[in-house]
């Protein structure tokens, strides 16, 4: 409780969730190709539209409740985050059986290629910023022709997921956490503040994409600014 409250204290700005970026990402790259203008839409924003963007809904007073609230929610009824333990940990147990897929070939260009069409495709925009329906044509247009490399959070996802396919240890649920916080942050902020050392592992091979802003410092860096 008082770690959210001081969390809440310095009034920080909020990074959206990693599935929330990855659909501005293709939204952007999509609109890029139809050469339409749009408007960047900011990755970081506040607690409130962070929150209504994982319910798929517009900013509203209703969405602006203190972080203790949440926390206080999760140690009172424990039994709510059982849904999303579960989700991490069947992602986290996967990753063995790429593994092993990948030691067998089997995991070849065409699959990986397929597997980038179907993501981008469940990531495209409804409409254009002017409102106009896109169309089933134009949207398969720009799938056959994508190059999740162009787009930012796919494409150090990508090096990321790549790395683990051919390396070891990181296949637990914790590692997995840590990897989608790494995935949203590295193209949008500035700095990421960790001793973590999947973070430190991986950030070389994100940095490779040439899409990565952010500079990764130790506890020790940062705390002897002050």
């Amino acid at each position: 409780m008082e770690l959210a409250e001081f969390i809440d204290s310095l009034k920080p700005a909020w990074l959206l969730e990693r599935r929330d970026i990855q659909r501005l990402d293709v939204e952007e790259d999509f609109f890029r190709f139809l050469k339409l203008e749009y408007s960047h839409k900011p990755r970081t924003t506040t607690r409130s539209a962070v929150f209504a963007a994982l319910n798929k809904q517009k900013d509203s007073p209703k969405f602006d409740i203190p972080s203790r609230d949440f926390v206080k929610q999760w140690i009172e009824h424990p039994e709510q985050l059982k849904v999303l333990e579960e989700t991490y940990k069947r992602n986290a147990d996967i990753l063995p059986k790429l593994r092993e897929l990948m030691k067998q070939g089997k995991l070849t260009d065409e699959i990986k290629r397929r597997v980038d069409e179907l993501l981008v495709l469940g990531s495209l925009p409804k409409s254009t910023p002017a409102g106009l329906d896109v169309g089933h044509e134009a949207k398969m247009q720009y799938v056959q022709q994508v190059n999740v490399q162009t787009i930012p959070s796919l494409a150090i996802e990508t090096a990321i997921s790549e790395h683990e396919w051919v390396s070891q240890g990181g296949a637990d649920r914790n590692t997995l956490i840590d990897k989608f916080h790494l995935i949203s942050a590295l193209p949008y902020v500035d700095e990421i503040v960790s001793d973590d050392k999947f973070f430190h592992t991986i950030y070389p091979v994100a940095v490779e994409t040439g899409h990565v802003r952010a500079k990764l410092l130790g506890n020790g860096e940062f705390l002897s600014r002050f």
